[in-house]
């Protein structure tokens, strides 16, 4: 089991569709944006499997970001 989830595979864990993931990210969701080079800005968005939870549960900020290294 991973610690983070891309959109797709949180959107699958909760049952819902991606774009209702992709809503949740813009909401406040707290995430992390890891860009590789060419594209452009936009990149992957990961999700920690701990954030999500306490979030949908109602007890996150911006603490549960995952450290990127």
């Amino acid at each position: 089991m991973s610690m983070a989830l891309t959109v797709k595979e949180a959107a699958e864990e909760l049952g819902i569709s991606e774009s209702t993931m992709y809503a949740m990210v813009y909401q406040g969701l707290p995430h992390n944006r890891v860009l590789a080079r060419g594209t452009k800005g936009k990149g992957k968005i990961l999700i920690s499997r701990k954030t999500l939870e306490d979030w949908l549960k109602g007890g996150t900020d911006n603490q549960g970001l995952i450290q990127v290294k």
